[in-house]
């Protein structure tokens, strides 16, 4: 029986993608010496934060339909759909995170209880993605 899920853009990934760049900002500005390269380090470091925070505003929701017996997923993105027939599940207390796999494409979500429809839908999805994963 295939199971489908739908997965949508995390608050709490954008915050932590964010953390993370001021947390590089601030190490620049204190370890960085010649002035000249430390704006540098930080208009770059902005630059790439902004990028990031704009793709993941951007982020469009992505439903997943897992077979557990053809050991496949579907992923589907603005109407496409993509099948990865190897996939892995690395899986923390927190979150996990599923790497699809295929000749021409790979492709990384990070799944956390935010970007499902509600906590019981996410531990289906962990779930299924457990009991079917093959590498």
């Amino acid at each position: 029986m295939q199971q489908h899920f739908e997965i949508h853009p995390s608050r709490i990934q954008r915050g932590v993608m964010l953390g993370f760049h001021a947390l590089i900002a601030v190490a620049v500005a204190f370890h960085v010496e010649p002035p000249a390269m430390m704006l540098g380090g930080l208009a770059l470091t902005g630059l790439l934060a902004l990028r990031q925070l704009r793709r993941l505003q951007n982020a469009e929701t992505v439903s997943l339909k897992i077979d557990p017996h053809g050991a496949s997923i579907e992923l589907r993105q603005g109407g496409q759909p993509h099948f990865f027939c190897k996939y892995k599940v690395y899986a923390t207390r927190w979150f996990a995170i599923l790497k699809l796999i295929d000749k021409r494409k790979t492709r990384t979500l990070i799944l956390n209880p935010e970007c499902c429809n509600s906590i019981q839908s996410y531990r289906r999805l962990r779930y299924a993605l457990q009991s079917t994963d093959r590498t």
